[in-house]
């Protein structure tokens, strides 16, 4: 049975829901900020639950920033308001970041093997973080209009796992490679970042996301991939990491 929500209503209240845990996880987006302005009582909050000696660790399914990226924006925002214990890169498991340290650690990619990249930069900058080797992501060889020719395909056979994550230049391309080394690479794996099918932008309009670009591979491999983002396992052990 699900927990049932309730609601704080005194300081009394308040006291002791903060006593009874040593851990917090906050959401980002529409949580701590609103696009680029932060949400007013934020930074006292997690001021507060520092003084309090509480762990803080922040989860978003954004894969488009890598966990330095995010860092920069809280700064710019202030979050939290002291800079003698301003957020650290460490607290901050963005989907990307969860899906780099999952390949390292959970699935313990070797040295030697590679990961082909349906995503942006941030992915790659937090790949490259855990030292993962990749190919694919934002190669201008594969930001293309160009018809694909399988041909013309230099197949790697040291790919091992395809990660699917936010994508603003997804293609055909992409999705043909993608493919190539989920059914012709024997054992390789299908990861990505979350399944959000869509995201918010301003305004009130609503975007494709990550879940929206893993769909055709989902019907061309008949699999569904290993979901790595909030609120699924593959994100907790992640952070256990």
């Amino acid at each position: 049975m699900a927990a049932q929500p309730f609601k704080l209503s005194s300081k009394a209240d308040y006291a002791s829901f903060v006593d009874a845990f040593d851990t917090f996880m906050f959401d980002c987006d529409d949580v701590l900020w609103h696009h680029e302005s932060p949400v007013p009582g934020v930074a006292q909050v997690l001021e507060h639950l520092r003084s309090l000696k509480k762990k803080i660790i922040f989860v978003t399914n954004n894969s488009a920033k890598s966990s330095k990226s995010f860092k920069m924006k809280f700064d710019r925002l202030g979050l939290p308001a002291e800079a003698a214990s301003c957020t650290t890169v460490d607290e901050i498991f963005g989907s990307a970041y969860a899906s780099a340290v999952y390949i390292s650690s959970v699935l313990r990619l070797p040295k030697d093997e590679k990961v082909y990249v349906i995503g942006g930069t941030g992915m790659e900058e937090d790949l490259d973080e855990e030292g993962i080797q990749h190919l694919g992501g934002t190669d201008p060889a594969d930001k293309t209009l160009d018809v694909f020719d399988i041909t013309k395909f230099d197949r790697d056979p040291k790919v091992t796992v395809v990660l699917v994550g936010y994508d603003g230049a997804f293609n055909y391309t992409k999705l043909a490679k993608a493919m190539q080394y989920l059914t012709r690479n024997a054992g390789c794996r299908f990861l990505a970042a979350n399944e959000d099918s869509t995201y918010p932008v301003e305004g009130g309009q609503l975007l494709p996301a990550t879940g929206s670009l893993t769909a055709p591979l989902r019907y061309i491999t008949k699999a569904d991939p290993i979901l790595v983002g909030k609120p699924s396992q593959a994100m907790m052990s992640a952070i256990r990491t």
